[in-house]
């Protein structure tokens, strides 16, 4: 018998994240600009584990995820390519082209169903740049500077986004 997926979000810096789960894994990342409203989540669950986890990645204190998760429904390929990127380190990027066929890779980020949780803001054009990103080119951008050590919340001080006046530095 197929479980019911549920969806719950929490708003966090970055604004509301929303992640849709069932039997025990994490099926999908909703960005802010996409994220359905839902309840929070239940304590202990799934959903809150997860959510604790993106949280704690968002603050800097966690490097990678241990959610299980699952890729099922998507393509031999996709999840081959969904897979690579997940290898990618933190604080690290690679290259569309590095890890498949540049545009095919590029189309399995954009469809990546686990934004975050695997990490297509590392992966980036060959030409220079940080490339387009569901979530927003300010968003990876903000992303890849909390791996640099920037951390999040000084980036989007800086920056002047989500209504914060940017700081001159």
């Amino acid at each position: 018998m197929q479980q019911t997926a549920a969806r719950n979000s929490l708003d966090l810096p970055i604004g509301r994240i929303t992640v849709e789960t069932a039997g025990g894994m994490l099926l999908r990342v909703f960005l802010p600009c996409e994220a359905p409203d839902a309840p929070p989540p239940a304590p202990g669950s799934t959903a809150d584990q997860a959510l604790r986890q993106i949280a704690a990645y968002l603050a800097g204190t966690l490097r990678s995820f241990t959610i299980p998760c699952s890729l099922a429904g998507l393509s031999p390929f996709r999840r081959r390519t969904l897979q690579a990127v997940a290898a990618i380190p933190y604080g690290r990027t690679a290259t569309y082209g590095s890890l498949g066929p540049a545009r095919a890779t590029g189309t399995a980020c954009a469809a990546n169903p686990l934004p975050l949780v695997i990490p297509c803001h590392r992966v980036l054009p060959a030409s220079g740049g940080i490339g387009r990103y569901r979530g927003g080119s300010a968003l990876k951008q903000h992303l890849l500077s909390l791996e640099q050590g920037g951390g999040l919340l000084t980036h989007l001080l800086i920056q002047g986004t989500h209504g914060i006046p940017a700081l001159r530095v």
